[in-house]
């Protein structure tokens, strides 16, 4: 199949920091909670990152079980990310002089909860097996080139 290019747009969904994300016409809501001057509406970034990077995961944990011989019966994961709070205030608030200070996840931890007829080594060789495939873990661990392109307006409905 080769390269393929996703992609995803954002727009606002009403008011302060509520959007909604979409691709392939599928669709849902990015906002921040009460306390962070959002409205409640859907997932901060962060936790959207977290679910993103478990989904994957899970993915690839269902897309190769059985070539792994693992008798599965269920899989849940639970994604854990640290980050400092005050510090994105600061920065975003420009009282932090400092920008060399991490703003993103500090630490990200995966519990993973898996129901299958096997030894806790072939669980655990699976597991590594998993994570050593995920692409989003990947994009992640080997940042990507990232590029930033300015636009004009893109028939913008202000809201």
């Amino acid at each position: 199949m080769g390269i393929k290019t996703l992609k995803t747009e954002i727009r606002s969904a009403g008011g302060t920091y509520k959007v909604e994300c979409t691709a392939r016409n599928k669709s849902f809501i990015l906002d921040e909670p009460e306390e962070m001057g959002g409205s409640n509406g859907g997932m901060n970034p962060g936790e959207a990152l977290l679910s993103a990077l478990a989904g994957c995961k899970y993915m690839v944990a269902k897309m190769t079980y059985e070539r792994c011989n693992i008798h599965l019966g269920d899989i849940q994961i639970e994604m854990e990310g640290e980050i400092d709070t005050d510090a994105l205030q600061n920065m975003i608030q420009g009282n932090n002089a400092n920008v060399d200070l991490r703003v993103g996840f500090k630490k990200i931890a995966t519990k993973w909860f898996i129901d299958a007829n096997n030894t806790k080594e072939e669980i655990e060789k699976f597991v590594d097996f998993v994570e050593s495939r995920c692409p989003m873990k990947d994009t992640i661990e080997r940042t990507p080139e990232l590029n930033v392109v300015i636009n004009g307006a893109k028939n913008l409905t202000r809201v």
